[in-house]
């Protein structure tokens, strides 16, 4: 019997998902940051399996989920800047990631943010 060295196992809970939406309700623009470096952490120890928190059965462990994940956040990030409702949010992240898993998972995420309010509420 061979013993796999675990330092080529990368993983921390949550830190990935492979195809479902993240749970992104109690987070800020700065968690999220912050959870963007600790996959890039995770992604300089070049681990050949990754391990999501959260996944499809079906998807394998691969590393590629780093990046997955990251982009997810980016992205994200760029519709919580961009929109103006929750709704708003919620279809955006549905529109260009329309094959995850647990949509209600993202729309527990859109909820959770503080948005900007559009041009016509600040002149109110």
């Amino acid at each position: 019997m061979s013993a796999r060295p675990l330092s080529r196992v990368g993983g921390r809970r949550d830190a990935a998902y492979n195809e479902v939406h993240l749970y992104l309700a109690e987070s800020t623009a700065e968690t999220r940051r912050e959870w963007i470096a600790a996959l890039d952490t995770v992604e300089s120890l070049k681990p050949r399996t990754v391990i999501a928190g959260h996944k499809k059965p079906e998807k394998n462990d691969s590393p590629r989920i780093i990046e997955e994940t990251r982009q997810y956040i980016r992205d994200f990030n760029r519709f919580a800047e961009m929109t103006t409702t929750h709704r708003e949010l919620y279809d955006e992240m549905l529109q260009l990631y329309p094959n995850r898993a647990n949509p209600g998972s993202l729309w527990g995420s859109a909820c959770g943010q503080t948005l900007m309010p559009s041009k016509d509420e600040k002149e109110k």
